[in-house]
């Protein structure tokens, strides 16, 4: 391959991870599932020059679904901001002092999840990379500065949405190999 065509295949390969991710997580419940899987294929990519596939991707990812906590955990997290929204449509007292305080811990769960989809491996198990949660706070940060990007990016081209998952998984990644 030429030296100009490399970062083109590069991009290409990233932008399908991406796109798998996309794909993926549309059921909701297997989101962190799907940035666990294409976190491995960029990994494998960046490493060993592994080039991604659709079948490698589908059996990364029917190995993280099979962990009843990579599924749980995304279940719980829908079920406390499902209880939080209506808390605060049905006026609930103190939802309005609660509820942005739930959000955010909801928000910071999110961040930890996405953060330990991109430690996975294959063969790990979720319970134990739960257990021991990254203490880098500057990556958390990154992490922030990533969604508020990946928000800022799809409130101005919508079209996007397929992409942005798989920028969040590069993101995460690079995060954890600084």
């Amino acid at each position: 391959m030429s030296t100009w065509t490399r970062p083109l295949a590069l991009l290409a390969e990233v932008l399908l991870i991406g796109v798998l991710v996309s794909v993926a997580a549309l059921p909701v419940l297997t989101a962190v599932p799907a940035f666990a899987a294409g976190a491995v294929l960029l990994r494998e990519l960046v490493d060993d020059g592994r080039t991604p596939t659709v079948r490698r991707f589908a059996a990364l990812l029917g190995q993280v679904v099979r962990d009843p906590v990579a599924v749980g955990a995304p279940l719980a997290v829908l079920a406390v901001a499902g209880l939080d929204l209506l808390a605060l449509l049905g006026g609930l007292p103190g939802a309005t002092v609660l509820g942005p305080v739930i959000g955010t811990a909801l928000a910071a769960v999110a961040l930890v999840l996405l953060r330990t989809a991109a430690r996975w491996r294959p063969g790990d198990r979720w319970a134990a990379l739960l257990a021991e949660p990254s203490r880098d706070w500057a990556g958390y940060a990154y992490l922030v500065v990533a969604l508020a990007v990946a928000v800022l990016v799809l409130g101005q081209a919508p079209a996007f949405v397929v992409v942005v998952p798989g920028l969040l998984v590069f993101a995460a990644v690079a995060v954890e190999r600084r």
